[in-house]
């Protein structure tokens, strides 16, 4: 029995007590070693992409992944005020990204003072070098800006040339079969330069190869054309915009169609393209390209010439039995053992068993009389782990499905009205800053309560499928169909003016003419649809989501008047 003066807890809780402190200040000392001198004072940067979002494009995912990776591992992030702005050239091509953005960039940044400025790619570098009194007496830094033998007055270039030599070169290299290599491009000034690089390198070859050029082709002619390629020849296609048409199509969307449809090895020299399927070859990284934006960022100087290197994708590799892969290659999609992938987890898992060791042991040394507790108390914490752990997991899929709910017509798999709403919002606010038109069309099926009378409820259903069917088939990749409510349809048709919208609206109205939809009986049931068309121009006064589905309702509500199978435009 213990001694009134001395209880059992202040023997038990000196150790621990220790310990405490002992890891406290080893926390605070490490904290003050690693911060860097610099750190009170934030450094603030805006940095201007050219190609739109990470979801729009492939080229400015990969930037921010090799800017995100390289502060991480500096642990800097929390350090610099980043502000960061895009011009949407990819979706809008590369004037009309710039429109507006000026005032913008002024309006919204009046207040802060920037210690620098970074544009990546030609559009952000031609915007602001074009603009000398944005942001007056801010260093500017321009990264892979494009232009040839390009100085600028007012900051610092840095420039990323693709080397053709190598990039043509390793082509017989890998495929000493080769004979035959098809250039992709197309006719634009930018993409001429690149041409010109290519015939240069070409020239190297006269003897070994026929090289053929398709920079005057559309979309159509070149697929068409690279599915009759055969063994012995090979592709080398360039990150390209357009085709002679004039069509705009991202580059990763050529290349994964060209993958799919070749039977011959598809070389590139841009890493963005670099798709499963495509071979890859000499690329230009932007993943460095975004590691070089992040030195800037630190005041350091970037690693340019490190740029480019050899990349190549494992499954296309194996599929034309490729050969002479340079030793410095890096490799997508390759196949990795069990350790490989699981490295980390094994090595986290290992420090955490040997740091639990060492805290066990000197526990059980400090607290010898109280094994059992302690290892109750273990056994309750794996427990309690294992308990939140599965919770969370079922809040995670639970949420996922509520939101897939929320959002999804149940019938039909198209958005619902609270989708399109969302929608409607950020396309208006869209349309207000590039100032570009916004058309909205509003379908109703006619007479649809007497198919429901008549054939029944299911066929009623499968008539309200059949016309979402043929509502999302006629859609353009920028548009967006919901059923707004029972036989109601809303289609949301961005960069879209009305007399377009209008033409859209009865290739609708015909398509849904043409079906035919099976009643419970086997009788085909012919339908008709009025829609109503309206349009949000730059020109007039600002919209609302409100207001424009009003004037697109009330336009359906004039084609219903006026004997219903028509399209009224507000």
């Amino acid at each position: 029995m213990p001694h009134k003066d001395h209880p059992p807890a202040a023997h038990g809780n000196a150790p621990r007590q220790l310990w405490r402190r002992l890891l406290l200040c080893c926390a605070l000392l490490m904290s003050m070693l690693a911060a860097p001198a610099w750190a009170a004072n934030e450094r603030k940067v805006l940095v201007l992409y050219s190609l739109g979002s990470d979801s729009a494009s492939a080229w400015q995912r990969l930037i921010h992944k090799g800017l995100s990776a390289e502060l991480a591992a500096k642990n800097l992030t929390s350090m610099l005020g980043i502000f960061e702005e895009r011009f949407d050239a990819v979706r809008v091509g590369d004037e009309q990204a710039q429109a507006g953005m000026e005032q913008y960039l002024r309006t919204k940044y009046a207040h802060i003072q920037f210690d620098a400025i970074i544009t990546e790619n030609y559009v952000a570098a031609r915007f602001l070098s074009e603009r000398p009194d944005l942001f007056r007496g801010v260093p500017r830094h321009y990264v892979n800006h494009g232009r040839r033998a390009w100085t600028p007055s007012d900051g610092v270039a840095y420039q990323v040339h693709a080397n053709f030599e190598r990039a043509i070169g390793v082509i017989p290299q890998v495929a000493p079969d080769v004979r035959h290599i098809v250039v992709i491009g197309d006719s634009t000034e930018r993409m001429q330069e690149s041409v010109v690089g290519v015939r240069q390198a070409a020239a190297n070859y006269d003897q070994q190869m026929r090289f053929e050029y398709w920079d005057q082709l559309s979309y159509d002619q070149i697929f068409r054309q690279a599915a009759l390629l055969r063994p012995g020849s090979a592709i080398f296609l360039l990150p390209t915009y357009h085709d002679v048409t004039g069509a705009r199509r991202r580059p990763v969307d050529i290349a994964r169609q060209l993958a799919a449809t070749t039977q011959v090895p598809v070389f590139t020299n841009w890493e963005a393209i670099v798709v499963p399927g495509v071979v890859g070859g000499y690329v230009v990284s932007a993943e460095r390209i975004g590691r070089a934006i992040a030195a800037i960022l630190m005041q350091q100087k970037p690693d340019i010439a490190g740029i480019p290197g050899y990349l190549f994708d494992y499954g296309a590799v194996q599929r034309f039995r490729l050969q002479n892969i340079p030793p410095t290659a890096q490799w997508l999609n390759r196949p990795r053992s069990v350790f490989e992938q699981y490295l980390w987890q094994i090595l986290a898992g290992v420090t955490l068993i040997v740091l639990e060791g060492i805290l066990i042991s000197a526990l059980i040394v400090a607290l010898r009389g109280r094994r059992q507790t302690l290892s109750a108390l273990h056994d309750e914490r794996n427990q309690l782990e294992a308990r939140v752990l599965q919770r969370t997991l079922e809040l995670m899929v639970a949420n996922t499905k509520l939101e897939q709910l929320a959002t999804t017509d149940p019938l039909t798999g198209i958005g619902n009205r609270r989708r399109m709403t969302e929608q409607i919002n950020k396309e208006l606010e869209r349309s207000r800053r590039f100032k570009h038109p916004l058309s909205l069309l509003m379908v109703d099926i006619d007479h649809f309560k007497n198919v429901n009378d008549i054939y029944g409820h299911e066929a009623g259903d499968r008539a309200i499928v059949a016309v979402a069917k043929a509502l999302a088939g006629g859609m353009r990749n920028i548009d967006m169909a919901s059923r707004f409510g029972g036989e109601e349809f809303v289609l949301l048709m961005p960069e879209t003016e009305i007399n377009v919208a209008n033409g859209a609206a009865e290739r609708l109205r015909s398509d849904v003419a043409a079906l035919r939809i099976e009643g419970d009986n086997g009788e085909q049931i012919s339908l008709t649809v009025s829609i109503g068309v309206a349009a949000s121009m730059p020109e007039g006064a600002p919209d609302s989501a409100s207001s424009l589905i009003s004037r697109a309702d009330k336009a359906l509500y004039q084609a219903k008047h006026e004997g219903r199978d028509r399209v009224v435009s507000a």
